[in-house]
């Protein structure tokens, strides 16, 4: 299943990506990887402000 992720920056700029299939926060809480079919993301978390996703994730099956 692919879904949207938003990225935003502590200065203000936007990343959107409307094919992610994996989002995870590393285990000792330093990067957000964010993957697609064609590549892998990798933001430090003290770069970021927040994020968000698609609610369907998250749905029951």
């Amino acid at each position: 299943m692919q879904y949207w992720v938003k990225v935003v920056f502590t200065d203000n700029q936007e990343v959107m990506v409307n094919n992610a299939v994996r989002h995870t926060i590393s285990d000792d809480m330093e990067v957000l990887e964010i993957d697609t079919p064609q590549e892998v993301m990798i933001i430090p978390l003290k770069q970021i402000k927040y994020f968000s996703c698609d609610a369907a994730v998250f749905a029951k099956k």
